[in-house]
């Protein structure tokens, strides 16, 4: 197998460029392809280790992730990876020397070549780099691809913190064009106030991972894929100043003109634009208002994204509809 190998936390278009060098590189030498990653991403080991935290086994509490597992898994079947391994990131592979962990995924995952990016680096103490890699690929007879980074329109290499960046300061225009894609949250509809109910605008409320990326407060435009159809949302992210009584940020979603029941469901809510930071209203006729001038600015970019982008919404349709194993499980 051509193995892409990385952490992979994101999916942005410096790590599209290995998969697709994965490809032609499958294609040349008539062989498979797939990516070689790890289910909990060395960062945040190494986080929890400089902490003296917890066990092997647990995650720190300082990195959080770009996209978490599920979400990780949707981009999967949206770029169409064939092959997908994982590594259990814990103080064993932390401690192999680089030569030590190229025998691990040659034994363990059949890999004969890889393809890496130029800032690539692996094995204790991080002392593996792509000129050691293609080294030790050629004494294997492995291939080595050694990528190069590709760059924003600002001219700044494209990687996993540029994304952060852009997430963290709510500035979703900037992380569609690192990502090549809108950034999204995919987790279950849980029970919250039904305060928006009251007020004429029911909203969905998203249950926020614990080791995903937080975004700036504020009300966002987005679109969500319920039953197979496009919806507009509105979403507001943070503590709901006008009501003041909740002391963690809160994801909720007021899918236009939805009237269905969602709760106990998974959805994916595409983040498009930062409309507004959050407000404290005076009263809830203000508050009402605000959400009613919010709702007509959103349709207008919602409607926008779906004419311009139609075939990225149709790839992840696809992607996001129930997939099951040759058992009839749903994977």
């Amino acid at each position: 197998m051509i193995a892409a190998i990385g952490a992979f936390d994101g999916f942005h278009l410096g790590h599209q460029a290995l998969l697709d060098r994965a490809i032609e590189k499958a294609n040349e030498v008539g062989s498979s392809w797939g990516v070689i990653t790890f289910s909990n991403h060395p960062d945040r080991y190494f986080g929890k280790r400089a902490s003296g935290e917890g066990n092997d086994s647990e995650m720190g509490s300082g990195f959080k992730s770009i996209f978490v597992l599920r979400e990780q898994r949707l981009l999967e079947r949206f770029f169409e990876i064939p092959n997908v391994r994982r590594i259990n990131f814990t103080r064993e592979i932390a401690e192999m020397a680089p030569e030590e962990f190229l025998d691990y995924i040659g034994n363990g995952f059949g890999a004969s070549g890889l393809v890496v990016g130029e800032d690539f680096r692996f094995g204790k103490d991080r002392s593996g780099n792509p000129k050691s890699l293609t080294e030790s690929c050629a004494r294997r007879g492995w291939s080595a691809d050694v990528v190069p980074m590709r760059l924003a329109a600002d001219g700044r290499p494209i990687c996993s913190t540029l994304v952060r960046e852009a997430v963290i300061s709510g500035e979703m225009r900037r992380a569609w064009e690192l990502l090549g894609y809108p950034f999204f949250s995919k987790n279950r509809v849980v029970h919250g106030f039904n305060r928006g109910t009251s007020l004429g605008f029911p909203t969905a409320n998203i249950e926020i991972h614990p080791h995903k990326i937080g975004i700036r407060h504020g009300v966002y435009a987005t679109l969500a894929s319920v039953g197979g159809v496009w919806l507009t949302g509105a979403a507001n992210v943070g503590l709901n100043p006008t009501f003041n009584d909740i002391d963690s940020p809160r994801f909720e979603v007021n899918l236009l003109g939805y009237e269905g029941d969602l709760y106990g469901s998974e959805i994916a809510v595409f983040m498009l634009d930062h409309i507004r930071d959050e407000i404290q209203f005076s009263n809830t006729d203000d508050l009402a208002a605000q959400v009613t001038r919010d709702a007509e600015t959103i349709k207008k970019l919602s409607a926008k994204a779906l004419s311009e982008h139609k075939d990225l919404w149709d790839k992840f349709s696809l992607a996001l509809s129930p997939v099951f194993d040759g058992t009839g499980k749903l994977v």
